[in-house]
């Protein structure tokens, strides 16, 4: 088994340490009736659900499942998958990407404020986790190349 569609994180993430009935899980997720069905369907089989009494809870995992689920090549297919849908959105869609010069002083202070970024949305998302339902979350993205070490990743193909 590889890493998990989106989809079925999004479930796993909803149902987490909660036992959650179907109907719980679509609001929270606000999938589909059939696509919420068959993920979970999905999900049971992978062995990464158990289902008793009309509730839905995960399963226990071996450490070798989580780190595939959960590995480098899962985490890089799920951002690829998500920024993808953020690129493809149609509204409501903020998205910047910018080629800029930054001399080392000011590198620094950029470093610094996402490290400031990354503090604030870790405590932000733990105050917020049992209140906003998985549906109403924010994807935040972000990342810093240098435009060389880029292009030669690109031509090399990965």
């Amino acid at each position: 088994m590889k890493g998990l569609s989106s989809l079925e994180r999004v479930i796993l993430e909803c149902v987490g340490a909660c036992p959650m009935t179907y109907e719980d899980i679509l609001r929270q997720t606000g999938l589909q009736e059939n696509v919420c069905f068959n993920l979970l369907q999905a999900l049971l089989i992978k062995g990464l659900l158990r289902s008793q009494a009309g509730q839905y809870r995960i399963a226990d995992i071996s450490p070798v499942m989580m780190e595939e689920l959960n590995g480098p090549e899962a985490r890089k297919a799920e951002s690829l998958e998500l920024i993808e849908a953020v690129l493809e959105q149609e509204s409501d869609k903020v998205f910047k990407i910018m080629k800029i010069a930054l001399d080392p002083r000011d590198e620094k202070i950029f470093l610094a404020m996402l490290s400031n970024l990354d503090s604030f949305l870790k405590d932000a998302h733990r105050k917020a986790q049992a209140s906003v339902a998985v549906k109403n979350r924010r994807v935040v993205f972000w990342g810093v190349g240098e435009v060389e070490r880029l292009l030669k990743q690109i031509m090399i193909g990965g």
